[in-house]
């Protein structure tokens, strides 16, 4: 099943969200990355959804953090 990369819903206003596989089993094609950087990235994480902006902030993040 392909995620298709979407705006706001006009009608409703809501951005659509997507379950962490789902997006992980897109990561290359939708971000650039493994599917591991997007584990890593969400390691912890209480939600399940999340949409494809949230995601992407999320990887930014994970891949600036300083290791120790």
């Amino acid at each position: 099943m392909a995620v298709k990369k979407t705006v706001k819903n006009e009608a409703t206003g809501l951005t659509p969200r997507y379950p962490v596989a789902e997006l992980a089993a897109h990561a290359k094609e939708l971000f650039g990355v493994q599917e591991e950087v997007l584990a890593g990235a969400f390691y912890g994480e209480e939600k399940s959804t999340f949409t494809v902006a949230e995601t992407k902030a999320k990887i930014e993040q994970f891949m600036k953090a300083k290791v120790e």
